[in-house]
């Protein structure tokens, strides 16, 4: 019998209805020979501290190094099942085929589960590496399976990532939260601290920004049909020596006009790949990094209707020639910008020999994200999968269009040893922006001889204001993160950060969610605010370097030369390890600048709403679930509680104050029945300070 895992079920399903394992079983699929199951993403994982014997979090036993490190299956009884299921499949194997996601944590996701399992040693191992979910890919896949041993330097490098960021955010977690005495776990990791701190910077640069004005001298000259602008190419901080230089011109003759002519020709887009596809949909849709994503991945798994979105590179494998003819056949009958896409066949089949879209040394794992060309019904697909898939499928057929071109003109004079110009463009030749979602602005300059003089009809002095960089969006951070090689002054890091970046384009939405989920930051009106604690944990670290992309820059140089098996697991991980140890003094010192600062959780907790109305002795407080006592925990304890959500309404603090104060409430709206009936009454406490409903 051959296993085949995969990483989600969809996956599994999608693999099993080629292979002809139609038969539902608990936790796979079988017939013909196979069985098909999935591993519910990470069904095993890296250790927390207890397996190590640290039960509490205690600054005593802190930094913790393990070697080697454990792993366990993830503590959640379906996911515990899940694994028992893949345990006795791979036992009863005479073949394993791996069909996680073809990339780092997707072998990462299988290695671990090998460790734990570990399979019969005679029961050889492949790997099935491929880029969509359509049959055809699949097929093909399945007949090219390769040796696991080839991605054995991949999963060296995965091993090290996910254990290096366990030694940074255990350690660094525990020791800020224990010496900073707060209550609720502030975290640090690698990659969202770093984020963070760019939400921070820009915040405060924001903020801090002091607008100034600046001055713009302008002339209009005469046309015989449309006047026309030219203005100084200097900006000043004075008016009046901006007003002098074109003080008393307006009536005289300009001096000699210089025009220039040229003509541009504007490459096709390339495809997207799943951080620019996350940018376009957060700027047109405003959909967040994470409903892109999700969506994407539907797109992906569901419908077979894209290639693997995960992917960081924007450029297709020279083999793919012929798939792309194949794919744009099953797209002829879209309508995109209202251009019917057959009428662009020829153009688009013409375009596919020398594409330079097809170039092998621009992937990494995976090519672009593009239409698989399986058919597909538009009224199937609820409103956002919609709209992602038509930016693909657009983004696609540009992509294999001919250049733009554009007629740029310039025109320029000298005045009072200024330069003025006015520069217009005009699309002479659509080529690809024929489905270019942005109507083109064009401007147009009058035909001028060169060296002719015009009479100034007009001058001005315009007036404006210097403006601070715009507070970060899902889309302005995704490509900070993408670029952050540009904020390392070291050129090696600097180049390992220009392949990766910040995070990976996999993971970069679940941090921007992680740190609004951890109240370090919020999204108001689809900017990233930082909140007073996401503030107080940068400034108090600034200075270290796991606040700094410097340090995902060495990380990911020295994980890419283990890849490339140019240095050893052990090395690096070595490294980490006394990195830790040597930093990790710095980090509790650096926590003790904010136990001072509250949480907002900490204070709705300390926010007094009254005597407790029970014991007398208390203060009425307000927890995530309910209003309690503060002696709660005291000796004579006491119970008094209020659920926030009671008879099926949400109670706010004017409320409870009311029943604290008066032992009850004027008559209230919004309470519901079981059946879903609303329904009108007031709150009291009765003799026990229990609530109650009163219809009096």
């Amino acid at each position: 019998m051959k296993t085949v895992i995969a990483e989600k079920p969809s996956v599994a399903r999608s693999i099993a209805s080629i292979v002809g394992a139609t038969n539902r079983k608990d936790g796979y699929l079988e017939g013909n020979g196979y069985q098909v199951t999935w591993a519910i993403g990470h069904l095993v994982e890296l250790a927390m501290p207890e397996a190590y014997g640290f039960e509490k979090w205690s600054l005593d036993h802190l930094p913790i190094t393990p070697n080697p490190f454990k792993l366990q299956v993830t503590n959640q009884p379906h996911i515990q099942k899940q694994f028992n299921v893949v345990k006795t499949l791979f036992q009863l194997s005479h073949q394993i085929i791996v069909a996680t996601d073809a990339g780092r944590e997707g072998e990462l996701i299988y290695r671990y589960i090998h460790q734990l399992v570990q399979p019969p040693k005679h029961v050889p191992i492949k790997r099935l590496w491929v880029s969509d979910m359509t049959e055809t890919t699949i097929k093909k896949g399945l007949a090219e399976l390769r040796p696991i041993a080839e991605f054995d330097r991949l999963y060296h490098a995965a091993k090290a990532r996910s254990e290096a960021d366990w030694l940074v955010g255990i350690n660094f977690t525990q020791g800020y939260t224990l010496a900073s005495k707060k209550s609720k776990a502030l975290s640090i990791g690698r990659v969202q601290t770093a984020t963070l701190r760019l939400i921070v910077d820009r915040f405060k640069e924001n903020k801090e920004f002091k607008p100034s004005s600046f001055y713009v001298p302008k002339i209009t000259l005469e046309d015989s049909s449309v006047p026309f602008e030219l203005s100084c190419e200097n900006k000043f901080q004075d008016r009046e020596e901006a007003q002098k230089i074109v003080e008393g011109q307006q009536g005289k003759t300009s001096p000699e006009i210089i025009r220039e002519d040229k003509t541009n020709h504007e490459l096709p887009p390339l495809p997207y790949d799943l951080t620019t596809l996350q940018r376009t949909a957060n700027k047109v849709y405003k959909y967040t990094a994470q409903q892109t994503l999700d969506v994407v991945q539907a797109l992906y798994e569901k419908h077979k209707a894209l290639t693997y979105p995960r992917t960081d590179s924007q450029y297709l494998a020279t083999n793919q020639k012929e798939d792309v003819s194949k794919i744009f056949k099953g797209l002829q009958n879209f309508k995109i910008q209202g251009v019917e896409t057959q009428d662009l066949q020829a153009e688009f089949i013409a375009n596919i020999a020398k594409n330079p879209v097809f170039n092998n040394g621009k992937i990494t794992d995976h090519h672009a994200i593009i239409p698989t060309g399986t058919a597909i019904d538009l009224n199937g697909l609820n409103e956002a999968e919609r709209n992602i898939f038509l930016m693909v499928v657009q983004r696609f057929f540009q992509s294999f269009l001919s250049p733009s071109t554009k007629a740029n003109r310039k025109l320029l004079t000298v005045l009072n040893g200024y330069q003025f110009s006015a520069s217009s463009n005009q699309v002479i030749k659509k080529g690809w922006r024929v489905l270019s979602l942005e109507p083109q602005k064009e401007i147009a300059l009058p035909e001028i001889e060169m060296g002719e003089k015009r009479t100034i009809v007009e001058t001005a002095v315009h007036v404006g204001m210097t403006k601070p960089l715009p507070l970060f969006s899902d889309s302005s951070l995704l490509g900070i993160m993408e670029t952050a090689g540009k904020l390392v002054k070291e050129k090696s890091l600097r180049e390992s950060l220009k392949e990766r970046g910040l995070g990976t384009p996999a993971t970069r939405a679940s941090i921007i969610e992680t740190l609004i989920k951890r109240e370090y930051i919020t999204r108001k009106s689809a900017k990233l605010i930082p909140t007073q604690i996401g503030t107080a944990l940068i400034d108090s670290i600034r200075e270290l370097s796991i606040c700094s992309p410097e340090l995902t820059g060495e990380w990911e140089y020295k994980l890419k030369q283990l890849e490339r098996n140019e240095i050893r697991y052990e090395d690096f991980i070595g490294q980490i390890r006394e990195y830790v140890i040597t930093t990790f003094p710095e980090v509790v010192e650096s926590a003790k600048k904010i136990a001072d600062i509250q949480t907002p959780e900490e204070k709705a907790r300390n926010l007094s709403l009254g005597k407790c109305p029970k014991c007398q002795a208390g203060e009425v407080r307000k927890g995530k679930k309910s209003y309690y006592c503060s002696n709660w925990n005291q000796d004579p304890k006491c119970d008094f509680t209020i659920w926030i959500t009671s008879f099926n309404k949400r109670l706010n603090d004017t409320i409870v104050k009311a029943l604290i104060v008066k032992g009850t409430t004027k008559k209230l709206k919004g309470f519901k029945s079981k059946g879903g009936k609303t329904y009108q009454a007031k709150l009291m406490l009765d003799e026990n300070k229990k609530l109650k409903l009163s219809f009096e």
